[in-house]
C-alpha cells in the first residue's frame, strides 16, 4: 500500500478531522470531513465565504489531527493548494454530504495537500510518511 492510500485508510475511517489554521498569529482549530484520494492527491472542499478560506490564503500551512476510538492517531503537517479542477468538483457533487449543487457555486473551493508529513500511532509504535507532492 502506498503512503497515501494509507494516510486515507485513516481519514477514511475517521471520517471527521480537526484542521489547524493560524488567525492573528493564534492556532485555530475546526472540524472537517471531507478528505478524498484522487488522481494521487489527498483532497478538500469547503465554502469559500468562512474564515477558514482568508486564514488559509493568508498561510497555506496546516495541521490536520485526528484521534480513533481505540486511540490511534495521525497528524499530519502540509501545506494546501487551491485549485479550480472541476472533475474534482464534480466528484464531489456525487457525494450524499455535498451542500454545493454546480461545480460553478461562487462558494465552492477546493484544494490538495502537498509536502505531507504525517504520522500516524498505534499500539505503540509510530509511522512516518513524507510525500512531497
Amino acid at each position: 500500500m502506498g503512503e497515501l492510500q494509507e494516510i486515507m485508510r485513516f481519514l477514511d475511517a475517521n471520517r471527521i478531522q480537526i484542521l489547524s489554521t493560524i488567525s492573528d498569529n493564534k492556532p485555530i482549530s475546526r472540524p472537517i470531513g471531507s478528505a478524498m484520494l484522487c488522481n494521487d492527491r489527498i483532497w478538500y472542499c469547503m465554502n469559500n465565504d468562512k474564515p477558514m478560506f482568508s486564514q488559509l490564503q493568508h498561510n497555506p500551512f496546516i495541521c490536520i489531527c485526528v484521534c480513533a476510538s481505540d486511540f490511534s492517531w495521525i497528524r499530519i503537517h502540509a501545506k494546501v493548494v487551491f485549485s479550480n479542477n472541476r472533475e474534482i468538483k464534480y466528484i464531489y457533487l456525487q457525494r450524499p454530504t455535498s451542500s454545493f449543487k454546480s461545480v460553478d457555486d461562487p462558494r465552492f473551493s477546493i484544494f490538495y495537500l502537498t509536502h505531507i508529513h504525517a504520522q500516524i500511532y498505534r499500539k505503540g509504535q509510530l509511522k512516518e510518511f513524507v510525500v512531497k507532492e
